[in-house]
């Protein structure tokens, strides 16, 4: 198996960018950080979208990834214990549920993906309570989903019933819940050898 040093790669970049910079540990430290976070999205992301990609659902899971990073950025979650094993739980969490919105949005009828649509907005608006920026983007969402059923605009509300379910996934990752899952995996993904 493939052992993704995110930290190491982070410090050999920062050094080769910055090493005519004068700047002290501190700053260097947080450029590193800022780098191995930027990397480890774009490689997770990558992988997991190639994956699904020859799946045959790569526009959902990007779709459900990118609705789930932006609602992470400032919300937080649960952690795996490595980064391997977070790419590893990422596909695992996001890939199944990419491939059950495509056979339900080609098998499904819209109002069934609006109304599920709904009821997803309103558990991470019981997730995200607290947060107003949330709360305000959410309640948004849920605005704009009814009037695009009224208007029939069958790829919006397909789109828009993709960033549910990826809000939904992050959403599940604040709570209890979540917590455990990502304990649970990261266990398992341990003894697997990940």
């Amino acid at each position: 198996m493939i052992k993704i040093n995110i930290e190491k790669l982070a410090e050999k970049l920062t050094q080769r960018l910055f090493k005519t910079q004068n700047l002290t540990d501190i700053e260097m430290a947080k450029i590193q950080y800022g780098i191995s976070l930027i990397l480890g999205v774009i490689i997770e992301f990558t992988l997991v979208y190639a994956i699904s990609l020859i799946l045959g659902f790569g526009f959902y899971t990007v779709v459900i990834m990118l609705s789930a990073l932006f609602l992470r950025i400032n919300t937080g979650g649960a952690h795996c214990s490595t980064y391997n094993r977070c790419v590893t739980f990422t596909a695992v969490y996001f890939i199944p549920f990419a491939a059950l919105a495509k056979l339900i949005d080609t098998h499904f009828p819209l109002t069934l993906k609006v109304f599920t649509s709904l009821l997803l907005y309103f558990i991470v608006l019981a997730i995200v309570k607290d947060n107003k920026f949330y709360r305000v983007i959410i309640l948004s969402l849920v605005g704009i989903n009814i009037f695009l059923f009224f208007v029939n605009s069958i790829l919006y509300i397909k789109i828009l019933f993709l960033v549910s379910i990826g809000f939904t996934l992050q959403a599940v990752m604040r709570t209890t819940l979540g917590e455990t899952i990502v304990n649970i995996a990261d266990t398992l993904f341990k003894k697997a050898g990940i």
